[in-house]
């Protein structure tokens, strides 16, 4: 249906059991809002990679909706990224998100793996060879840490696009001009292919002001502002980025976007109240147009 409001969520596989119960639990909370895919986060390293493939698989088998896999080049050869992709295939599974990476030691600067895909752009080209992915990569509204500037990093994703990438998901960000900027830039860039905002509710603000240092997410002074006296009551903190998130999005919303990815870090429920407090109001909104055009019949 047109303008019908979508959401995706994002998952990290777990340490340990309990986690995993935690997980799990939030994940089949946010299976009441029929979403578009759920998607599982890669880590570098053995054990990292098995968790994340049992955590998609398990996904793929226990829930209705689609699950996509994260894969990074990060210090994996082109076989293991090949067979963990053809595995999924297999089992039906043919949604992926296609990285670059991030090295595992902060600071360091990022080398391909010898016998390796280059980067994400090389990464999506070898994957729709092997088969019919479903391919999404990663935009950055503020550009990626490691890009010289703007432009190098437009034409960076532009290559991923020319590759055969099917979506953009992007970093999360907190002021809508941002993303609009970004959009606009894509365009012009040659890009045509949908890019879906990465949505990103405040849980915790110096978690998520921690995570937006590294990532380069610009935090403005006003929502800091909102946090100020908050850092001993987690449940106001909550409340704030509750409200935030859903007013950012009913922003967006108001620019034509009705498709939004969620960070979920693993907690359903402020992705929980926000998508609620969003379906409300879309309802809201088409009773309120459907009663208008009554009235004009009249």
């Amino acid at each position: 249906m047109k303008n019908e409001l979508k959401f995706s969520f994002e998952f990290f596989p777990t340490k340990n059991a309990s986690d995993e119960d935690v997980a799990w639990k939030s994940l089949k909370k946010l299976e009441s809002f029929n979403p578009e895919f759920f998607s599982v986060t890669f880590g570098a390293g053995g054990g990292e990679r098995l968790k994340t493939d049992t955590f998609v698989k398990k996904i793929n088998k226990d829930s209705n909706v689609p699950v996509a896999g994260h894969l990074t080049c990060v210090d994996m050869t082109k076989d293991e990224i090949n067979d963990l992709a053809l595995g999924w295939f297999e089992k039906g599974i043919k949604r992926i998100v296609a990285l670059r990476g991030d090295v595992r030691t902060e600071g360091a600067k990022y080398h391909p793996h010898p016998q390796g895909y280059e980067n994400a752009a090389d990464m999506v080209a070898g994957l729709k060879k092997l088969a019919n992915f479903d391919i999404s990569v990663a935009g950055y509204p503020e550009i990626h840490p490691d890009s010289m500037d703007k432009k190098n990093d437009l034409d960076n994703l532009k290559r991923k696009v020319d590759a055969g990438a099917d979506r953009i998901i992007t970093q999360f960000f907190f002021d809508e001009n941002v993303f609009l900027r970004f959009r606009d830039d894509a365009v012009k860039a040659g890009i045509n292919i949908q890019i879906l905002p990465g949505i990103m509710p405040i849980q915790n603000y110096k978690r998520v002001k921690s995570f937006s240092d590294k990532c380069g997410t610009h935090v403005p002074k006003w929502i800091e502002k909102e946090f100020d006296g908050s850092d001993d009551n987690p449940e106001v903190q909550k409340m704030i980025g509750s409200s935030l998130a859903t007013d950012l999005v009913k922003r967006l919303q108001k620019e034509g976007i009705n498709e939004f990815h969620f960070y979920t870090l693993n907690k359903y429920e402020l992705s929980y109240a926000v998508c609620s407090r969003l379906k409300s109001y879309k309802k809201f909104l088409q009773t309120k147009n459907e009663k208008q055009t009554g009235e004009i019949r009249i």
